[in-house]
């Protein structure tokens, strides 16, 4: 296999691209997210209308967001690490001179 992993947005236009051939696949094309008045209200056909208009960029970017998200609440749950030599307590000298 000679693909090339890409940066995250471009993989995960790749993975759009291959949800949206295996959506055809599997549903009736001519049937899915076309515009009609029976679409404007599935929430199916609501959501693949959208994905269709999705930029690299903009998934680059919430895939950022997530990120973030995600050390924000890794620093919350997990406790900081312990100094190499085990002890949770830091000596301060305050002696003068």
């Amino acid at each position: 296999m000679t693909d090339t992993v890409g940066s995250a947005a471009d993989e995960a236009a790749k993975l759009l691209a291959a949800v949206q051939d295996w959506a055809r696949t599997r549903f009736d094309s001519g049937h899915l997210a076309t515009g009609a008045s029976e679409c404007q209200v599935c929430p199916l056909c609501q959501g693949i209308a959208a994905l269709r208009h999705v930029k690299p960029e903009t998934v680059e970017h919430l895939l950022d967001a997530a990120a973030s998200v995600v050390a924000a609440l890794r620093s919350t749950v997990v406790p900081p690490a312990t100094p190499p030599d085990g002890s949770r307590v830091q000596h301060i000298d305050i002696r003068e001179g």
